[in-house]
């Protein structure tokens, strides 16, 4: 079950040797933080576009709390000399932490792509936004075929743009479909698009080991 809150951490890896790289996060990183209480899933993601990150993991949390419980700071107090030589490897490490503002039902699936959405409203225009994805965009998105859950998440912790949508497809040939030009050509979706002051947009596939 998903949870009201999310850690998200992109990343890009050395570019020496991948392969034990991936192996660290796939055999030691992630197992160790599904062991611990509160932390309900545990992905990674690799990118299909060139620009931005080229690594996505996310965490769903049964509350950004858990990230303070003594059990998760014990997984950085008590690191492995394997996890320690990695890390100091990877040259960019951005994590962020989310509370759920907006979500469709539960997907039990995992979802072969993800798309992250983040966008920076304008000053004043947060209410415009959230309205118009839980009036209009999300709608319109479920019609397309191949889309399939769609969550909207505020930033508690982080550098990135204050609001954050998770898009769960089948598939890029979704953007392909002519549900997809309708539901990304309106009038509303037009004047969200040119107000706000930061967005970033990644397509990720799923990892597997």
């Amino acid at each position: 079950m998903d949870g009201a809150a999310l850690l998200l951490v992109f990343m890009n890896p050395p570019v020496d040797d991948l392969a034990s790289w991936n192996a660290w996060y796939d055999e030691e990183h992630v197992p160790n933080r599904l062991a611990t209480p509160g932390i309900l899933t545990g992905r990674r993601y690799s990118a299909v576009w060139d620009a931005g990150p080229r690594y996505m993991a996310l965490y769903d949390l049964r509350s950004t709390d858990v990230l303070q419980s003594p059990e998760y700071k014990g997984l950085g107090a008590e690191r492995s000399e394997r996890e320690k030589a990695q890390i100091a490897r990877t040259p960019m490490v951005d994590r962020r932490t989310y509370r759920l503002v907006q979500g469709t039902q539960e997907w039990t699936d995992s979802p072969p792509f993800q798309l992250s959405v983040a966008m920076e409203p304008a000053a004043g225009g947060e209410q415009d936004y959230l309205a118009w994805y839980a009036d209009e965009h999300i709608p319109l998105l479920l019609e397309v075929p191949g889309w399939r859950r769609i969550r909207v998440f505020e930033q508690v912790d982080g550098s990135g743009p204050h609001y954050m949508a998770l898009h769960e497809l089948e598939s890029p040939a979704v953007f392909e479909t002519e549900p997809y030009r309708k539901a990304t050509s309106t009038p509303w979706r037009e004047r969200i698009a040119s107000s706000v002051t930061r967005r970033e947009r990644y397509l990720f596939e799923r990892h597997v080991p």
